[in-house]
């Protein structure tokens, strides 16, 4: 399956993981890319010298490229972006914040960017400032998401940037895979879908909470770590205001925070003027961010949560990620061949075999 996405990454397929928190482990990167996607690293949490063991790792043990995550707000950011440099990634990608701009620094020549973004504003911005793709987060997304849904912003920035576009939010399978490329884009991104899967390091008794779970049960607030994240939470969070209920975590939090990261009083302080000019409370940022690890990491999330998308809803086994890629793209290029047979509308803009013209043919694709 061809798509822009796939000769800008040199991929198999248009599919990419997404850089999770706690859960974008070598593992699960390695699996994905060696499966034809595109596997990304998540940087938050490690230190200098694991993040450039598992770099070097997954240089020898990847097919093709691979990228990187990094989270301008997170503690130890700016030791991950120096490393990241150094170790020249083939694939920079970040959130909340551009990591170059923020830093006042340039792309290194040979290395793609590709950000996620909420909103068009945000995608033109980054397409301004040299991004080579980005991802576009719906509302449906887990995590830190959009307000616009995924059926209406993936359009709206397909129609007015250049660069390839990735949908996000409310994709687990082939329908998804051909609906995101009749919208526009060039491939999607997936993240509650590869967390769920054999490779992926979330314990297995969490795994059976995601399977366990409805579509409804994939909640969206900004009290869980001051911005809108869309997550699964647990008993004790049900009734959960804010971190103003129970002022007393927050040392607490604070300090397992600091230790779980390794990070020095500097970086901590350096975390928390991040999450400031983005707006969000500092007291939930800091007691959201260490919640959400404990409960990745240990499994347990009856006093925590753990990020999801409602597509949770539609989750029902544990494959492989070549199981799992396998499966979308032979539905993707079932469902797309079945519309340039049989479906209404301009036949020919979904024909097998067409290579992608632009954008003004949205519904294109490869196979």
């Amino acid at each position: 399956m061809k798509t822009k996405l796939t000769d800008l990454l040199n991929t198999k397929f248009p599919i990419v993981q997404c850089g999770m928190a706690s859960v974008a482990t070598t593992s699960l990167v390695k699996a994905v890319c060696n499966a034809g996607g595109l596997g990304i690293l998540a940087a938050a949490g490690q230190s200098a010298e694991e993040l450039r063991t598992e770099i070097r790792q997954l240089k020898e043990m990847t097919i093709g490229k691979f990228g990187v995550n990094l989270v301008p707000v997170a503690p130890r950011f700016l030791v991950h972006f120096r490393v990241a440099l150094e170790e020249k990634v083939p694939v920079m990608c970040s959130g909340l914040r551009n990591p170059f701009t923020l830093t006042k620094s340039k792309k290194p020549e040979g290395m793609l960017y590709i950000p996620t973004v909420g909103s068009l504003k945000q995608a033109l911005s980054v397409e301004r400032s040299g991004a080579d793709a980005v991802i576009v987060q719906g509302w449906e997304a887990g995590g830190h998401a959009s307000n616009v849904s995924s059926m209406v912003l993936i359009p709206e920035v397909a129609e007015n940037v250049k660069i390839p576009v990735i949908g996000a939010g409310g994709f687990c399978d082939g329908k998804g895979l051909a609906a995101a490329l009749v919208l526009g884009a060039e491939g999607i991104a997936m993240g509650t879908r590869f967390a769920i899967t054999q490779e992926s390091p979330i314990p297995a008794v969490l795994k059976d909470v995601y399977i366990k779970s409805n579509t409804a049960d994939a909640v969206l607030s900004a009290v869980w770590d001051g911005f809108p994240m869309r997550v699964l939470r647990g008993e004790k969070m049900k009734n959960y205001k804010g971190w103003w209920t129970h002022p007393w975590d927050l040392p607490y939090f604070f300090f397992s925070a600091k230790r779980a990261y390794g990070a020095s009083w500097q970086e901590m302080m350096a975390a928390v003027k991040g999450a400031r000019l983005v707006h969000a409370s500092l007291p939930q940022y800091l007691i959201g961010m260490e919640k959400n690890r404990l409960t990745i990491v240990t499994g347990d999330i009856r006093k925590g949560f753990s990020p999801s998308g409602q597509v949770v809803g539609r989750i029902i086994d544990i494959p492989t990620c070549a199981e799992l890629i396998d499966r979308i793209v032979t539905e993707a290029d079932a469902v797309l061949r079945k519309l340039s047979t049989e479906g209404p509308g301009p036949r020919h803009a979904l024909r097998a075999g067409a290579s992608r013209p632009g954008p003004d043919h949205h519904a294109q694709c490869a196979v």
